[in-house]
């Protein structure tokens, strides 16, 4: 499992390329990223990688650089 794979799940939840998918896409600054998104993307993520997210780290993905460090804490202990 790697960085690519989190990028794909990502850019499918926002219906976007992955290249269109940077450190710099946040929460609070990117408009298709509203609360309905941010849960569909938690759980396609849990549901593709085989984890289960804590409610803090849910609260704390505010960027795809943000996600991306969460994911890969979790994977690491699996």
């Amino acid at each position: 499992m790697d960085e690519d794979t989190i990028k794909k799940i990502f850019a499918q939840a926002f219906e976007i390329s992955e290249e269109e998918v940077t450190d710099e896409i946040a929460y609070n600054s990117y408009q298709p990223w509203d609360s309905l998104k941010h849960l569909q993307l938690v759980s396609m993520l849990e549901e593709e990688l085989g984890i289960e997210f804590e409610m803090d780290d849910i609260i704390d993905m505010s960027s795809y650089k943000k996600v991306r460090e969460i994911v890969l804490k979790y994977l690491q202990k699996k």
